[in-house]
């Protein structure tokens, strides 16, 4: 299964077992939990942002 590299954005890939990410292109490699909890911050602060710009305006 592929993923999105949280450090340079190319395609990542996760193991069969669902357990680890690597990235070929800049060398990422954690667990596929670290590996969600990290994009479910990345995700929360876009939508903060983008709340802030709204609601700011």
């Amino acid at each position: 299964m592929d993923a999105k590299c949280p450090n340079c954005e190319k395609r990542a890939k996760v193991d069969e077992e669902m357990t680890k990410v690597t990235c070929e292109f800049c060398g990422y490699e954690d667990t596929f939990d670290n590996y969600m909890k990290r994009m479910e911050e990345r995700v929360g602060s876009i939508v903060s942002d983008y709340q802030d710009k709204i609601f700011d305006m």
